[in-house]
């Protein structure tokens, strides 16, 4: 499987300490227990309205103007 390296900043302390607790209490690592949250989240049938794919595909940044 081809990966890819992601940083997450500003994250709430409370969550990542929670997210912490939870892998060890199933006997993972941090990267392994959001690996699989993702991969639940994402597989699982999501209503649209829950999650806008226009989050996930419109650019941060502007088209540069040509001329």
């Amino acid at each position: 499987m081809d990966t890819k390296t992601i940083n997450l900043r500003d994250l709430p302390e409370e969550l990542v300490r929670r997210a912490k607790a939870c892998a060890a209490l199933h006997g993972m690592t941090l990267k392994d227990f959001v690996i699989q949250a993702l991969a639940k989240a994402t597989l699982e049938d999501i209503p649209a309205t829950a999650m806008p794919m226009a989050a996930f595909t419109t650019p941060k940044t502007k088209p540069r103007k040509k001329g």
